[in-house]
Parts: C-alpha cells; sequence; structure tokens
C-alpha cells in the first residue's frame, strides 16, 4: 500500500469494494491451486506403482544376505479449500496480533515521549501508527490514540506558555540588566563630571596659586633688586679699579639641576633666604659646616661670587658626583651698596672683609687669576679663593651667560 492510499483510508476510511475484489481474487487463486491438486491426483491414480522385490542375493565365500531398505515415495499432502481458509486465518490473526502488539509498543513509546516532554517526536510516531490502528479496529487503542492525541496537545500548549513565560523572564532580566547598565552609566557619567570639575577647580585653583605665586615672587624681585642695586658712594672707582686690574667678570659654580630653579625664581639668592622662604635648592653647593661659618662670621644672607674660575670647591662636588655648570656674572655687581669683598675663603679661619675701595685692594687679584692653584702653595692657595658676596639676592639680568653655562670640565 502506497503512501498516498494510506493518506486516502485515513481520511476516507477502509476501501470495502477494493478488499472484496482483492479477496475474491485470492478465492480464484486457491480454487486454480485446487484444480491443479486434483488434476496431479488424478494422474498419480492412473500411475502404476512399481513396488521394488528383494533379491536375496547368496555370497559365494559366505553365508550372509544383503538387505536393502525400502523407502516409499514421499507425497506431499492434498490442501482443501477448508485447509487454505483455515490457514488464512490463521494468519490473518497471527498478523492482527503482531499489528496490535506493534501499535501498543508505538502507543507505550509516545507515552514515554510526552511524559519526556517530546511532542513533536510523540506526534509524528503517533501519526505512523494511525494507519495501523485503522486496519486493526481496535477500540480500546483508537480510544487510548484519542487521548494521547489530547495529551500531544496539552503538552505542546505546556511547552507553549513556557517558553512564553520563559521569553518574558528573559525579557524582564534584559530590561532589568539593561536599566541597571544606563542607571551604572548615568552614575559613572556623573561621577566623571564631579571629577572633571574638581580636576578643574583644582586646576584653576593651582592656576589661581602660580599666577598669585607669580605675582608674588615679581614683587618680591621687585623689591629685591631696588635693595640690591644701590650703589656705593665709590661704586664708580671699584669698577675702573677692577677694570683696570683685568677683571670681567665674576663667576659662581653650581650643579646643572639648579639651572631651571634659578630662572624660574628670577636669580641667585642666600641660602638663608631660602631656608626662610621655603625655597628648595635641588643640589645645594654648601654643607653644614660652611653654613656653621657664615652663621658664625654673619655671612649667612649673602650669594658668594668668586674671582677665579676653578673654585677648589668646585672639585669638591664634583667629586661628589655633581654635574657643575659656570656662571659668568656682570661686574657692576661689585658697585652695590652691601656688596662685600673677602682676601680668601670667607669659610675660612681668618680673613679680611669690607665693602670699600680699602677692603676691595686686600684681594690679591694675581693670585685668583692664576689656575690650578695647589694648596702645598699655601698662602696663594687661601688668596687664590677671594671672594665677591652679593647682598640676599643677585638678579638674573646679571647673569651673562644664563642661557648657555659653561660646563666644568677636571
Amino acid at each position: 500500500m502506497g503512501f498516498l492510499d494510506r493518506i486516502r483510508r485515513i481520511l476516507l476510511g477502509p476501501d470495502y469494494e477494493k478488499e472484496t475484489r482483492n479477496l475474491n481474487n485470492r478465492i480464484y487463486e486457491l480454487s486454480e491451486d485446487r484444480k491443479k491438486s486434483d488434476a496431479k491426483l488424478e494422474a498419480l491414480k492412473r500411475t502404476e506403482v512399481k513396488i521394488p522385490s528383494f533379491q536375496i542375493k547368496r555370497h559365494s565365500k559366505t553365508n550372509t544376505f544383503e538387505v536393502k531398505q525400502f523407502n516409499p515415495q514421499h507425497l506431499r499432502p492434498i490442501r482443501t479449500m477448508k485447509d487454505l481458509m483455515q490457514l488464512r486465518k490463521e494468519e490473518e490473526a497471527q498478523r492482527r496480533k503482531q499489528l496490535q502488539e506493534q501499535i501498543v509498543k508505538n502507543l507505550d513509546s509516545v507515552r514515554s515521549l510526552i511524559d519526556n516532554e517530546n511532542p513533536e517526536q510523540a506526534e509524528d510516531l503517533l501519526f505512523s501508527t494511525s494507519s495501523a490502528l485503522q486496519q486493526l479496529g481496535d477500540k480500546q487503542l483508537s480510544s487510548l490514540y484519542e487521548d494521547l492525541l489530547i495529551d500531544i496537545k496539552s503538552v505542546k500548549e505546556e511547552l507553549r506558555q513556557r517558553e512564553i513565560k520563559r521569553r518574558e523572564e528573559e525579557a524582564k532580566q534584559k530590561a532589568a540588566e539593561e536599566a541597571a547598565r544606563l542607571e551604572q552609566e548615568r552614575i559613572k557619567k556623573l561621577r566623571e563630571e564631579e571629577i572633571r570639575i574638581e580636576k578643574a577647580r583644582k586646576a584653576r585653583e593651582y592656576e589661581e596659586k602660580l599666577a598669585h605665586e607669580e605675582q608674588t615672587r615679581h614683587l618680591e624681585i621687585e623689591r629685591l633688586t631696588k635693595l640690591v642695586e644701590r650703589k656705593k658712594d665709590d661704586g664708580a672707582e671699584i669698577l675702573r679699579y677692577l677694570e683696570m686690574k683685568g677683571i670681567r667678570r665674576f663667576y659662581h659654580f653650581t650643579d646643572k639641576e639648579n639651572l631651571y630653579q634659578i630662572k624660574r625664581l628670577g636669580g641667585l639668592y642666600s641660602w638663608y633666604y631660602c631656608d626662610q622662604n621655603d625655597i628648595e635648592i635641588p643640589n645645594a653647593g654648601g654643607d653644614w659646616d660652611s653654613r656653621k661659618y657664615d652663621r658664625r662670621h654673619g655671612l649667612q644672607d649673602y650669594v658668594r661670587l668668586s674671582f677665579c674660575n676653578d673654585h677648589p670647591m668646585a672639585w669638591r662636588k664634583y667629586k661628589e658626583g655633581s654635574s657643575l655648570i659656570l656662571l659668568y656674572i656682570d661686574v657692576e655687581v661689585a658697585s652695590f651698596k652691601d656688596t662685600l669683598f673677602t682676601d680668601r675663603n670667607a669659610a675660612s679661619g681668618s680673613f679680611a672683609r669690607g665693602g670699600d675701595m680699602e677692603a676691595l685692594q686686600k684681594v690679591n687679584i694675581s693670585a685668583t687669576q692664576r689656575n690650578y692653584v695647589s694648596r702645598d702653595e699655601g698662602e696663594i692657595f687661601s688668596q687664590h679663593q677671594a671672594e665677591c658676596m652679593i647682598k640676599t639676592f643677585l638678579p638674573i639680568k646679571y647673569i651673562t651667560n644664563i642661557d648657555n653655562p659653561q660646563k666644568m670640565l677636571f
């Protein structure tokens, strides 16, 4: 039976006329088989049966006899119409039994698939069983079939409702997550805005502070410059004397790290002024002992300049690891009212100092202009370190090589 016949049978029911034709054809086939069997029976009746005889042969050498067993010809039993009909009934009964067992097995499988919430496979298996169920015509199984159909629909609906609920929950979860994400973004943006505002406020305050410090520093530089640039009564005479002696400049050595601070603050300050005004010197030249001597002689508030360009203290700082530069200072600073002169290093035990021409004339100019003076040369070594000291502040405009300081080589 083809697929279309199955569908037609499911939709229209059994084709009894066709089954009747099939049954008549079968009866006709059985009648033909009976005629052939009757013809063979008549032929057998007319056949002479040769019964084999026993021949006893005596062996010449022995007195024994050879006996052969008689095997009659096996005849196939003759089936009557009644027998064939009975066989047909038995076969049909066996087929229906097997069909029933298969249907029951399939329905049990359908029930298992339903219980496991697999309605699609259950429906496919149930649909494939419907044709056999119609052939069997069992009302009880048909009723079970209808119940299973209802259960499949019920499971489908339950799964559909469950899927709807799952999607709704999923949508709610996504909506909640999106809302939480948007809230976090809002909070993050607010925080970023607060940070931006705070940074802007701090930057503004810092700029205002810098501007205030710059203005304050500018005013302080103006104040100190006015104080330091006051002239000596014999200032012109001092400058003429220095020019006559060939002194074109004074010198101040410092670490290269200090150069930025010198430019930013507008000049050189005494270490005492830096301490009093919280100005940090990255790499100060003096040490604790030199400052002790400065305080002892009242010279802590002076900027120290030298007449020589190879001050022995520079060598000590170089050995300590400093990268030194040499600044050139305009000799005009010698004419400032509070400028002092010493005839040797002011950190030594004995030296002469003063701010007038007499004090300057005590400086051994020739000794200051020598190079590579050793400690073995005694007095000359000390005189080589004579100093010019500027009160509190030396304005940057008097540093003639501030933009291109000379690197000190040893």
